[in-house]
């Protein structure tokens, strides 16, 4: 009987240890400023209560893998040529270790640098874009986030593998 309990104890403590090193990683949009003004901005959230590795970082536009911000604001805007640089705040978050509860924002785009017309149509656009991250705890179980798919959540994978065309700079 003590052995059963002791391998029993043993099983809900190895539990408790993955429950409280769980990350939920998930990726959203925000198309305004707190005060209501137009800003366009692609977030990384790890809202879990354990650490998160981010292998891989996919975005997608109209179901096509997008390589960095310059091509993703070519195909946003329906453009083939910006004809012009466009300030941009942008964060890596490949291979980053993301604590409990942060949030990196990993596309800034402030509207005064875009035509109204331009900021009208980045703000419908970045709703349709799509994402695929790939994640790993600390004890090395790794999930994947595809919004492509539904439900949206992430599900548990043996290993993250490299996407063809990874999402950078």
């Amino acid at each position: 009987m003590s052995l059963f309990l002791a391998i029993q104890h043993g099983r809900v403590m190895e539990k408790m240890v993955e429950a409280n090193t769980w990350p939920f990683v998930m990726v959203y949009f925000s198309t305004s400023n707190p005060d209501a003004t137009p800003h366009v901005s692609i977030h990384v959230a790890n809202k879990g209560i354990g650490p998160a590795k981010i292998e891989s970082l996919e975005v997608f536009d109209n179901g096509v893998a997008q390589p960095g911000t310059q091509a993703l604001l070519r195909a946003m805007l329906k453009s083939t040529d910006l004809g012009r640089h466009i300030p941009s705040l942008q964060s890596d978050v490949v291979d980053e270790v993301m604590a409990a509860r942060e949030d990196i924002s990993i596309l800034d785009l402030d509207a005064r640098n875009f035509t109204p017309q331009e900021t009208d149509l980045l703000r419908t656009e970045v709703a349709k874009l799509t994402f695929r991250v790939c994640y790993c705890s600390v004890f090395d179980e790794c999930s994947v986030l595809d919004t492509r798919k539904t439900p949206i959540r992430p599900v548990s994978i043996k290993a993250c593998s490299v996407p063809e065309i990874p999402f950078g700079h």
